[in-house]
């Protein structure tokens, strides 16, 4: 059987490598001059990569997280909230965390009270209901959107869940020789 995909980012190269294996002849079509699609190292800006897309595998729990060991890549972890710092208006450094709560009013985002999923309630029916979005939405939540897929199709039960579990708080992961 053939079959085309459309488009050589991250969710194409897997669809592609997928159907490969059971058997499809597979084109895979891109308008870029590169594959990846979110996924853009650059080379020749520096001696290390720097990334202009993707940048993150976030926490072991996500699909990605095993890939850079089955194909040899070195990572570094650290906890990007904690880690990470921004320069606010009066010059003053905080926290990626810091500035999240600050924002929002909270002194942490996991201990506030959010309100329950109603049954089998999307996480963009919740956001919706609960008047959540851009910097409303919960920095943990956006990663959770981020790795896992759009929030018509996640449940926000499951995505509460995620902003509760304290693994969650592992931080995450940077590939070192390039995310490419």
């Amino acid at each position: 059987m053939k079959t085309l995909v459309i488009g050589a980012g991250i969710a194409g190269l897997a669809a592609a490598q997928d159907l490969q294996k059971a058997k499809h002849q597979v084109t895979v079509l891109e308008a870029q001059h590169r594959v990846g699609g979110r996924i853009h190292t650059e080379r020749s800006f520096a001696a290390v990569p720097i990334e202009l897309g993707a940048e993150f595998i976030h926490s072991s729990q996500v699909p990605t997280y095993p890939l850079p060991q089955q194909f040899g890549l070195r990572t570094i972890h650290f906890n990007q909230q904690e880690d990470t710092l921004v320069r606010l208006p009066d010059g003053s450094l905080r926290t990626i965390a810091e500035v999240g709560c600050e924002q929002r009013g909270y002194n942490n985002i996991r201990l506030v009270d959010w309100p329950e999923a109603k049954g089998e309630e999307s996480l963009a029916e919740y956001l919706n209901r609960n008047q959540l979005c851009g910097q409303r939405v919960p920095y943990k939540l956006q990663e959770y959107i981020s790795d896992f897929d759009h929030p018509r199709r996640l449940s926000a039960q499951a995505a509460l869940e995620f902003l509760y579990d304290k693994s969650a708080e592992e931080g995450d992961y940077r590939i070192l020789d390039g995310y490419d």
